[in-house]
């Protein structure tokens, strides 16, 4: 019976630890957004991130398009009519007027 008592507070102890651990681990999404923003800032200075809306799209970002996870070239699409490689995210976004194009217009 006294080895049970041990073992179940060696569990509580474990169990407590992983709980406090995981909360300080655990980020706030406006922490999640803005590591994203930065991220894409470096792809951005790399030349892996041309994106054609302000703020960047995330969509293309986290690989949810069809361009490679971590790059956007939806201003490329645009400049050459490839309207259909234009993600949703910035399509939207250039329907809201929030157009930030460094190489033509931000008409579809």
């Amino acid at each position: 019976m006294n080895k049970f008592f041990v073992f179940l507070f060696f569990i509580l102890i474990v169990t407590g630890v992983i709980a406090i651990n995981f909360k300080e681990n655990a980020y706030e999404p406006e922490q999640i957004i803005e590591q994203l923003d930065a991220a894409i800032a470096q792809a951005r200075e790399k030349g892996n991130y041309e994106c054609c809306i302000e703020p960047d799209c995330k969509m293309c970002y986290l690989g949810n398009w069809k361009f490679e996870k971590g790059t956007c070239f939806c201003d490329d699409a645009i400049v050459e009519n490839r309207n259909d490689d234009v993600c949703p995210e910035c399509k939207k976004g250039l329907k809201d007027g929030t157009c930030s194009s460094i190489k033509q217009g931000c008409e579809l």
